[in-house]
């Protein structure tokens, strides 16, 4: 027979157990669930020029990514930090400005320039994130490694991961004998080509069916990812399936209205574009382009926007398809703008407006869209941006300012001014005015720049000598010099 003692105490337990239980279940209840945290989706596009429905734009057809801007925020006035891919890529994945001896052209690698500096996948990898990407996000395929959980991987993967291989992707038979040549990148063919094939034959079509079932991977996972897919159109050469480039009729393409060096211009400020230059088809000297290459390359830019357009769109719904786009922040970028002809140039690789200014659209599932700002963007603003959505803490190393409060009211705005330089040129932007003062081998001011965006859009006459704008002048130089010196710190 039991004791009174042991049935006793028999009788504490079970009351205390039960009101253990009861306190647990009353917790449960009570306490917030913690938030879910974001997929990143970052999709890269080469060369983009912010000419989309979202910015105010309709002579390019791109139905997919007007959507995603009608659900997310655009960005008008977002501006690169230099003007060519590989610096370019490097300081928005690095969140640092560029400098006259770090990140300077395509050639930049990040591993090499700032081997110290946590890139924003890297970022993200050690916060818990499944980190991968498809196609172009660093411009070497074998920079930046150390930031991706798996291996990331473009089409042209396995044969190498060190070097893009015929990256210009020419898929016309009369167009074989590129594949032929300077290997492994291939010959430069023809600057445009009208392929009769499927989307998925030319390498940003490979790039969306690679990127669809790395989607379908990531969506068993049982952690958030961050996941890069990147676009190597519109960039040259303007190569496309052809039933993009019959979207448009050629007769209905305009052509640039100031096709000519702005007036009181900087020698500096014009060069002859030896990237175009160097395909076959386009004559290698310093005449102009003439008129039926000038349409043909417009049209063929426009195609390559909207081969892309469709791209996206399948990307996006493949993350509908699989229940991820509720909570999932998506940040489209271009990698800077490009000269369609404006200015006599055909190219990226300038401090004028077109080059600099390039398409921004983030959503977020938590923030309302269907927003356009004016606001000033720039690209080191990214890094910061994505993190504060994800609900992660700002890295010690960003230069940059979150662009939240604009997502969450358009109308206001975080920065009264942003950079950008080329080579010997360096540049600075408010709401009204772009001034760039371009420098001799000593580092002394030798010609500038001005363009008032509120009475001169295009940027057709550099009032920097009209003494009207002394003033405004004295103002931006005393803002970039105190940029110029906070940098070297």
């Amino acid at each position: 027979m039991k004791s009174k003692t042991y049935i006793s105490k028999q009788r504490i337990y079970k009351s205390l157990g039960f009101v253990l239980c009861f306190m647990a279940l009353f917790n449960c209840k009570d306490t917030p669930k913690k938030p879910e945290a974001p997929n990143i989706l970052f999709i890269s596009i080469d060369d983009l020029r912010p000419e989309l429905k979202a910015f105010g734009k309709s002579h390019i057809i791109s139905p997919n990514i007007d959507k995603l801007a009608a659900e997310g925020t655009a960005f008008k006035n977002a501006y690169c930090n230099v003007p060519v891919c590989g610096a370019s890529r490097a300081s928005l994945l690095t969140g640092i400005y560029p400098t006259p001896t770090r990140y300077i052209d395509y050639k930049t690698r990040v591993d090499e320039e700032a081997p110290g500096v946590v890139t924003l996948p890297k970022y993200f990898k050690n916060n818990g994130y499944y980190t991968t990407a498809i196609g172009k996000i660093f411009h070497h395929p074998d920079d930046g490694t150390k930031g991706w959980t798996k291996e990331t991987y473009r089409p042209d993967y396995p044969n190498t991961n060190a070097q893009q291989e015929l990256w210009r992707d020419y898929q016309s038979p009369e167009n074989s004998w590129t594949k032929e040549l300077e290997l492994p990148l291939g010959g430069a063919g023809p600057a445009w080509e009208a392929g009769q094939v499927h989307d998925t034959i030319y390498y940003d079509g490979k790039t969306t069916k690679l990127a669809l079932k790395e989607l379908e991977e990531l969506a068993e996972l049982k952690q958030p990812f961050f996941f890069g897919v990147g676009y190597i159109r519109p960039h040259l050469p303007f190569n496309a399936p052809k039933k993009y480039w019959d979207l448009y009729n050629p007769e209905d393409i305009e052509l640039a209205d100031n096709h000519y060096i702005p007036k009181d211009a900087p020698r500096d400020a014009w060069f002859n574009f030896p990237e175009l230059r160097s395909y076959n088809n386009i004559a290698n000297d310093s005449i102009p382009i003439p008129l039926d290459q000038a349409r043909k390359l417009r049209h063929g830019y426009y195609a390559c926007v909207s081969f892309i357009d469709a791209q996206v769109g399948m990307v996006i719904d493949k993350l509908k398809e699989l229940n991820l786009y509720d909570n999932t922040i998506i940040v489209l970028w271009g990698d800077h703008g490009w000269n369609l002809g404006e200015h006599s140039l055909w190219t990226k690789m300038s401090c004028f407006k077109n080059a600099l200014q390039s398409a921004l659209i983030i959503k977020s599932p938590k923030i309302k869209g269907g927003m356009v700002t004016k606001a000033l963007a720039s690209y080191v603003d990214i890094y910061p941006t994505v993190t504060e959505m994800a609900g992660l803490d700002r890295p010690q190393h960003l230069v940059g300012k979150s662009l939240v409060p604009v997502l969450k009211n358009p109308e206001s705005e975080v920065n009264s001014y942003v950079f950008a330089r080329w080579q010997n040129a360096e540049t600075i932007k408010n709401n009204r005015y772009a001034y760039t003062q371009y420098y001799n081998k000593s580092g002394i001011v030798k010609d500038s720049m001005l363009y008032d965006h509120q009475k001169d859009p295009d940027e057709n006459i550099n009032r920097a000598y009209d003494p009207k704008h002394n003033g405004m002048i004295k103002e931006l130089k005393k803002e970039l010099e105190i940029h110029l010196y906070d940098r070297k710190q």
